[in-house]
């Protein structure tokens, strides 16, 4: 469905980054702890690319370690200092907002590498094919603690979203979670978080209050619920990489690679690996990393930014990075081989 959507002059993405992560226990900034060789940053980043050129991003502690990540792409940085919650890092981003000339802001949380195409497509399809002011991307949890919950009418139009800590008891037994994906009319979104306020349990500008200022709100339920797991915790962080894992191996499998023991096999998603491949335990192939047909991989193996041409072996315990090796070529085990 994402396919569906591609009106880069129309859409403007704004990535939430500014986080400090206080349960990670990390120096490092949340946002650049990494799932398969790329920071968490990266994900969002690569689905908002899909709909935008244009793309901002919000960021706030680590800036200075983030921004340098970010200089790598064409992405406007807006520092949000100090965080003030979601609405208040919109209104950070205004100035940037005024000078697009795109109709539609797409949210995005910085620490939520799991939204899928398909989902943020469904959002997409259902916001445009209404004349709804706004899209909420939703999910249904079975532990649906510390999300904010979908408040629906009687008729079953969603009209306002309640965070945690403002949730009366009955509210709270609703599992029906916003994951904080929007997708937003510019004008509407700049005139309502003009109107937000910090009245609340935490003192923050909460976006999620625009939801009951529009009157007019429509929501899509995630494809998968698991989409709405975002990474506070070096946990969450763990559980997230091996659902990205799954889904990864699993699209290789569908094409014609034959993974030997899936659960140990550690696949970047910019890795190209085409039919015939047969890949063993404890490998890890990430980067740019491509994999030409009919090549055997051995156990114990890691890969990076190589391209492996058809026919090859590599033997076991290798090493391989910015490698690259001729067809039919046999690579001994315990080599190691890095770019000069």
């Amino acid at each position: 469905m994402l396919a569906l959507w591609p009106m880069q002059n129309n859409i403007c993405a704004i990535i939430l980054a500014a986080g400090k992560g206080t349960r990670m226990k990390s120096l490092k900034p949340k946002v650049l702890h990494e799932i398969l060789g790329l920071p968490l940053i990266w994900y969002p980043y690569h689905l908002a690319r899909h709909l935008s050129e244009e793309i901002i991003a919000v960021i706030g502690h680590g800036r200075e370690q983030v921004g340098a990540y970010l200089d790598r792409f064409k992405v406007t940085k807006v520092v949000q200092d100090p965080p003030l919650g979601t609405g208040h890092a919109i209104l950070q981003a205004r100035d940037a907002l005024l000078t697009t000339t795109a109709e539609h802001i797409l949210i995005i949380p910085g620490d939520m590498p799991l939204i899928g195409k398909a989902s943020l497509g469904g959002l997409i399809e259902a916001y445009m094919s209404s004349d709804a002011t706004m899209g909420v991307l939703t999910a249904r949890l079975d532990n649906p603690f510390g999300y904010g919950r979908i408040i629906r009418s009687k008729r079953g139009r969603m009209v306002s979203i309640v965070e945690e800590p403002e949730a009366n008891p009955q509210q709270k037994k609703i599992h029906e979670v916003n994951t904080g994906v929007y997708i937003i009319k510019k004008k509407f979104l700049l005139e309502a978080v003009e109107k937000l306020s910090p009245d609340n349990a935490k003192g923050e500008f909460y976006l999620t209050d625009i939801v009951r200022l529009s009157g007019n709100a429509v929501a899509f339920e995630a494809l998968d619920p698991n989409e709405a797991n975002g990474i506070n915790s070096q946990e969450q962080l763990a559980l997230a990489a091996s659902s990205i894992q799954e889904r990864i191996n699993r699209v290789h499998m569908v094409a014609g690679v034959s993974l030997i023991d899936p659960k140990t096999i550690w696949i970047g998603p910019m890795v190209t690996i085409a039919k015939d491949v047969e890949i063993w335990p404890n490998v890890h192939i990430l980067g740019k990393s491509e994999i030409k047909d009919m090549v055997r991989i051995m156990p114990n193996t890691w890969i990076s930014d190589t391209t492996i041409d058809h026919k090859s072996a590599i033997g076991h315990n290798c090493i391989l990075e910015g490698a690259v090796i001729a067809p039919d070529t046999f690579v001994p085990p315990y080599s190691h081989i890095m770019e000069a």
